[in-house]
C-alpha cells in the first residue's frame, strides 16, 4: 500500500491531530448545551487523546464556523466524523478560501451505545498556507417562518482534523499523479432529480456540493442527467419542469421539497444543470448529459411526475402497442414524432457546453412494442404476423432493433450538425444498455450495429445480471466482460462497465476493477455516484483510485490484502464512561 497514495498512508510526516474544536469561531455559535442556532460542545477521550467535539442535531440549524488552522505548506487533511446513535453524520467542510463545501457523509453501521467510534474521513490534500477550516451543516427549509420544525438537518457531528505535512518530494509526486490523464478512467453518474429529492438545494453552492467530492480523484467525466421524457431538469422550453406548479399532494415528502427547489431557482432565474456544467468543468472534468429514455409517464403513487402538459397526455396515438393489442403506457419509438420531440431535445441541451449526451436505456424498457409501423413492416418483408410467432423469434428482433438503430442514427446527425452549426468540439453520444447480447437485442438494441455505424462513442454495460438487477454484483463472471472488449476492440467506441451495487466495501470495489481490468476493460462506470458513494468513506478512498488499473492489479495480485477503516473509539463522552455495556 505504501508504494501508491492510497488515501494518506504513503506520507512519512508524522500526523497531529487537532481536537480542540471549541477554538471555532466565532465564540457565540458555540453552546455547552443544546441550543437551537448553535454547535454544542462536548468533552470526549480515546486512548490516543481528548478533545472537544462538536454536535448539531436536525433541528439546531447550525451557522458556519471557522478553525483557526496556523500552519504553512501541503499537508493531508482528514476529519473524524462522529456518529448519531440512530442515524449517520453528514458533515459540511470547505478550506476559507473556497467557494463550495465537500460533504462528508458517514452512513451508521449497526453498532451499540459502547461500540460508537469516530470515523477518520480522508478529506483531500492542500497546499493550507493562509488558509483555515470552514465547517458546516446542511440544512433545508421545510416551511416558511423560522420557527422550531420549520427548518431540517442530518445531524452534524466532527470530533477532530487529522494533518499530516507533505515532503516537496510527496508534493511533486502528488502533482504529478494527479496530472496524469491515463488514470481518469471513471465516469459517475448522478441522476439531478435526487439532489433536490434530499437536499432541497437553493443556490448555486448547494448545487455545486454534488460535484465536489470529485475533486482530485480519477474520475475523468460526469454524467448529470438532463431529461426523462419531457420532464426537463434544466430551464429549457422543450418540456415541462420539475416545478410542478399547483399540486398539493406529493407523498414523498421529498418531492415536494425538489418542486419547491425548483421554483426557487426558477424564480431567481439560476439553472442548476448549468452550475453543474461549470464546476465540472472547472475540476477539469467532461460534462454529459443523462437523458432517461422511457421517463413520459409514470405509475402510480410517483405519478406526480405526470403532473402538467405532458407530451404523453397529448400523444395517446403514439404510445405503444403490447404483444395482444392493448395500450401500452409509454410512448413507442417506432413513431418518428417521438424520435423527432427526443431529438428536438438534445439539440436543446446542446446549446449548453456539454461534452456529450448519455441515453439512458437503463430505465423502464422496453422502447419499442408491437407498435403499428413496425408489425406492419415486418409483416410486409416476411409475410408472417409477430403476435403470431416467438417473441424472441431472431428476425422478428432483428427487424424491431432497426428502429432504435435509426434512431441513434439520428442523433448522431443531429449532435454532429449541431457542433458543426455552433463551431465546436465533437458532442460524444454513450449509452447505458443491458449486460448482455441476448437482452439487449431482446429490447431492440443492436449494439453490434451501433458500434460499426459509428453511432456511438462510449457503450455502458449496466451489469451482467438479467432485467437490470441493481443490487447484485454486476461482474462476476470475466467472460461477460470480455464479450464487451471483444464488442468495441478496434473500433471508436470505448467501454466503460457499470459497477454495481452501490454501497460495497473498499475492498469489493478493487475486486470488481480487478475483475473488470482482468478482463480487457479500460473504463469505469459508477451509476448513482453521488449519494450513494462520492462520501468521503473507506469505501471512498478506495473508489476515487480505482483509474489507478497498475495500482489495483497489484493489489489483486498481492492477494487482496485488507483495506481497514480508520477510527478513534470512544471511551468517555461527557461524563459518560463508553466502557460500561448498558442495555436498554
Amino acid at each position: 500500500m505504501a508504494s501508491e497514495q492510497y488515501s494518506d498512508t504513503w506520507l512519512s510526516g508524522e500526523p497531529v491531530y487537532l481536537a480542540d474544536l471549541d477554538r471555532c469561531l466565532p465564540a457565540d455559535a458555540l453552546s455547552s448545551f443544546p441550543t437551537r442556532g448553535r454547535w454544542r460542545m462536548l468533552d470526549y477521550d480515546t486512548d490516543d487523546f481528548s478533545g472537544v467535539m462538536l454536535l448539531a442535531g436536525p433541528e439546531t440549524a447550525a451557522p458556519e464556523i471557522t478553525y483557526p488552522l496556523n500552519v504553512t505548506g501541503w499537508h493531508a487533511v482528514s476529519v473524524g466524523v462522529f456518529p448519531h446513535y440512530e442515524e449517520g453524520s453528514e458533515v459540511l467542510v470547505r478550506l476559507s478560501g473556497d467557494d463550495t463545501f465537500s460533504m462528508l457523509r458517514r452512513v451508521n453501521e449497526e453498532m451499540t451505545v459502547h461500540e460508537l467510534t469516530i470515523q477518520q474521513m480522508f478529506w483531500r490534500v492542500a497546499d493550507l498556507t493562509d488558509q483555515d477550516l470552514v465547517f458546516g451543516q446542511i440544512a433545508y427549509e421545510l416551511s416558511s417562518g423560522g420557527g422550531i420544525g420549520s427548518v431540517e438537518s442530518p445531524s452534524a457531528q466532527v470530533a477532530y482534523v487529522k494533518l499530516v505535512p507533505l515532503t516537496d518530494t510527496e508534493v511533486q509526486s502528488y502533482l504529478s499523479d494527479r496530472s496524469t490523464k491515463r488514470n481518469k478512467r471513471l465516469f459517475a453518474h448522478n441522476d439531478a432529480h435526487g439532489v433536490h429529492f434530499s437536499y432541497k438545494p437553493t443556490n448555486a453552492e448547494h448545487v455545486r456540493r454534488h460535484v465536489e467530492a470529485y475533486r482530485d480523484t480519477d474520475f475523468g467525466k460526469l454524467c448529470w442527467e438532463a431529461a426523462g421524457g419531457d420532464l426537463l431538469q434544466y430551464l429549457g422550453k422543450t418540456g415541462r419542469h420539475s416545478t410542478f406548479d399547483g399540486l398539493q399532494d406529493f407523498g414523498p415528502q421529498g418531492y415536494r421539497k425538489l418542486a419547491e427547489s425548483w421554483r426557487t431557482f426558477r424564480d431567481a432565474g439560476v439553472d442548476p444543470f448549468e452550475v453543474a456544467l461549470e464546476h465540472t468543468h472547472e475540476l477539469g472534468m467532461e460534462f454529459h448529459a443523462g437523458y432517461r429514455m422511457t421517463g413520459f409517464y409514470y405509475p402510480p403513487p410517483i405519478d406526480y411526475f405526470n403532473h402538467g402538459a405532458s407530451f404523453y397526455k397529448y400523444h395517446p396515438e403514439l404510445r405503444s402497442i403490447d404483444r395482444d393489442g392493448g395500450a401500452a403506457p409509454r410512448m413507442s419509438y417506432a413513431f418518428p414524432a417521438v424520435r423527432d420531440y427526443v431529438v428536438s431535445v438534445f439539440r436543446e441541451i446542446a446549446q449548453y457546453d456539454v461534452d456529450g449526451i448519455s441515453l439512458l436505456y437503463n430505465r423502464r424498457p422496453p422502447y419499442v412494442d408491437y407498435d403499428p409501423p413496425i408489425v406492419e413492416g415486418f409483416k410486409q418483408e416476411t409475410g408472417q404476423n409477430p403476435r403470431e410467432i416467438d417473441d424472441a423469434d431472431p428476425d422478428w428482433l432483428s427487424y424491431r432493433a432497426r428502429t432504435m438503430t435509426r434512431f441513434m442514427r439520428e442523433v448522431r446527425e443531429a449532435m454532429d450538425d449541431e457542433a458543426k452549426r455552433q463551431g465546436r468540439r465533437k458532442i460524444e453520444i454513450s449509452a447505458v444498455v443491458m449486460g448482455s447480447e441476448e437482452e439487449n437485442l431482446y429490447n431492440a438494441l443492436d449494439l453490434k450495429a451501433w458500434i460499426s455505424q459509428g453511432l456511438i462513442d462510449t457503450l455502458v454495460p449496466y451489469t451482467s445480471r438479467p432485467s437490470l438487477d441493481s443490487m447484485s454484483r454486476s461482474w462476476t463472471d470475466p467472460r461477460d466482460v470480455e464479450h464487451f472488449v471483444s464488442l468495441t476492440k478496434g473500433s471508436d467506441c470505448e467501454l466503460a462497465l457499470n459497477v454495481m451495487p452501490r454501497q460495497q466495501s473498499a475492498e469489493d470495489f478493487r475486486r470488481m476493477a480487478a475483475l473488470v481490468y482482468g478482463a480487457g476493460g479500460e473504463q469505469l462506470f459508477f451509476w448513482d455516484g453521488d449519494t450513494g458513494r462520492a462520501n468521503f468513506s473507506t469505501a471512498y478512498d478506495s473508489l476515487r483510485r480505482l483509474g489507478h488499473r497498475e495500482d489495483v492489479l497489484a493489489w489483486s495480485g498481492a492477494g487482496e490484502p485488507g483495506l481497514p477503516a480508520v477510527g478513534k473509539a470512544v471511551r468517555k463522552l461527557g461524563d459518560w464512561d463508553m466502557t460500561y455495556q448498558t442495555p436498554g
